[in-house]
């Protein structure tokens, strides 16, 4: 809100730095140490979501995370789980059709740019489970408080804010800035350290690629 009254246009620091690097194709990751989450949207109301989840939205999202999981990660083959937007996944269509008409044809699109398991779209309720028993490396989530509750509440403070598709490695707390704790002496630096070491580690990842020949 402060942000906002000051003049700051954008509902985050992802959507900002997509801005100003000129990203068309940008996702938000959350990663801890048992669950990796990539969001097909970010910073939307619910009541705009029906316009914000598009198929190129579910697709990009996709894409970015599978990148992303073979070069910071070193994910070899990358095998994705994607969340359905309805109750059940749609229960064929009995709940919603976001599943048929959306969601669908995006992994088809993203399969064919690249190559990675896609699993889905399965109800989120169960999903999350058989993601921390390690079943996925990564969950495609459709909507922000969909694939941030889970995440968060197994690791708050191990987790990190990752902006995939930036031409440069940002990374974050997964808390923000935490504006409430100034001065309380209850702020934790745990999420911040983590956030560090993931960025260097990504560097070194990259930059071993670029010396072995492998960065395209």
């Amino acid at each position: 809100l402060r942000a906002r009254r000051a003049g700051f246009a954008f509902p985050g620091h992802t959507e900002f730095l997509a801005h100003r690097s000129g990203s068309e194709r940008f996702a938000m990751m959350m990663t801890g140490p048992r669950l990796r989450v990539v969001l097909a949207t970010t910073h939307v109301a619910m009541g705009g979501l029906v316009h914000a989840l598009t198929p190129q939205a579910v697709s990009d999202a996709i894409v970015l995370a599978g990148r992303s999981l073979i070069q910071d990660f070193g994910v070899r083959r990358p095998k994705l789980a994607i969340c359905g937007l309805n109750p059940h996944a749609g229960e064929g269509g009995e709940f919603g059709d976001e599943e048929r008409r959306i969601i669908e044809p995006a992994m088809r699109t993203a399969a064919a740019e690249l190559s990675v398991e896609l699993v889905g779209p399965m109800p989120s309720d169960t999903l999350f489970l058989r993601a921390i028993q390690g079943d996925f490396d990564c969950v495609v989530a459709m909507y922000h408080d969909q694939g941030l509750i889970p995440v968060k509440l197994l690791d708050f403070d191990q987790t990190v804010n990752v902006t995939l598709g930036l031409p440069f490695i940002r990374t974050s707390p997964d808390h923000g800035t935490a504006e409430d704790l100034v001065g309380t002496g209850r702020a934790s630096a745990d999420s911040m350290m983590a956030a560090c070491d993931l960025a260097l580690t990504m560097g070194r990842r990259r930059w071993e690629a670029v010396v072995d020949g492998r960065d395209e």
